[in-house]
């Protein structure tokens, strides 16, 4: 009974002390870094892409992308870019054609302190039944903390800020 007991305290430790990190992680990012809600920006984008609550779709008719909720990427996060005119392409052979792809330009800077530039992978084209067609690329963020992402497609641009961490 007794090993078990103590079994069971150093559990509720361990979740005691993790959610403290994550509270704190958070209280940070509010005090900190004006992430980019968007719950505060609706967006749905236009056919043939479905609405979807479960997803944080940010953007513009013609250029968008998906947020966390919470404000928060990892250093090695990926980045899914959308537009209209990619969702005729059915991911069975039909890729977004290099040419478009590699039209998309992303940078990052970091807005909380000096940082080195971050690596930016060249984007490249996925799709799945309920996104259609997009291009995913990956930002390897040189250090944690503030960031603003931009992603640029001819003319359009698409701006928002996350906090990053390890």
């Amino acid at each position: 009974m007794f090993p078990r007991l103590l079994a069971l305290m150093f559990l509720l430790s361990i979740a005691h002390v993790l959610l403290a990190q994550k509270s704190g992680t958070t209280r940070r990012v509010r005090e900190t870094c004006a992430v980019t809600n968007p719950l505060d920006h609706p967006f749905v984008p236009p056919l043939p892409y479905p609405a979807n609550r479960s997803v944080n779709w940010f953007g513009t008719d013609r250029f968008w992308t998906l947020l966390p909720s919470d404000g928060i990427m990892a250093q090695g996060d990926k980045t899914f870019w959308f537009r209209q005119e990619w969702g005729h392409y059915d991911g069975r052979g039909q890729w977004i054609p290099e040419r478009d792809a590699a039209k998309l330009t992303v940078t990052a800077r970091r807005l909380d302190g000096p940082a080195s530039p971050p690596v930016i992978l060249r984007a490249i084209s996925s799709s799945r039944e309920d996104w259609k067609a997009f291009l995913v690329g990956g930002i390897n963020f040189s250090t944690p903390g503030c960031w603003e992402v931009s992603g640029r497609y001819e003319k359009d641009e698409v701006i928002f800020v996350v906090w990053v961490v390890k």
